[in-house]
């Protein structure tokens, strides 16, 4: 009995320690830059850990309230990624905006972590600015 109870410990310790080590992620680099027609948000793994998808969250003017914009599926270790965020040039923030981006990496049995925060001073033009507020009139 005592054998049993030893060895079920054994498997327990070393499934959990497993876990730790395929839930492990390992990010190159996660950016993100102002462009005419947005932000582009960047990243690349080293080690994805069995991630089976990123959500790109954004929160604007303050990093508390993040809302989901976007779900990518991982293409495994040594990948890069990218999104064109063009929605923020028709959010409520005008002229110059702080965007903040993080990343969700889940899990395939559903649980997750978060990357770091990063924020991306987004400026609009005046005349891009004019003419998305001319577009919205006729919509």
């Amino acid at each position: 009995m005592k054998k049993t109870l030893l060895f079920g410990y054994i498997i327990i310790v070393l499934s959990a320690f497993t876990g730790i080590l395929f839930a492990s992620l390992s990010l190159q680099y996660f950016t993100a830059k102002t462009n005419s027609d947005g932000v582009l948000i960047e990243w690349k793994t080293n080690d994805e850990g069995g991630t089976a998808r990123f959500e790109i969250e954004r929160s604007a003017t303050n990093p508390d309230n993040f809302i989901f914009i976007k779900s990518v599926n991982a293409t495994g270790n040594n990948s890069y990624y990218s999104y064109q965020d063009n929605s923020v040039n028709f959010g409520p923030n005008e002229g110059s905006s702080i965007y903040f981006y993080r990343l969700k990496c889940v899990q395939p049995n559903g649980s997750y972590t978060y990357s770091n925060t990063i924020s991306v001073v987004h400026a609009i033009s005046g005349i891009k600015n004019t003419w998305g507020s001319i577009k919205a009139i006729f919509r």
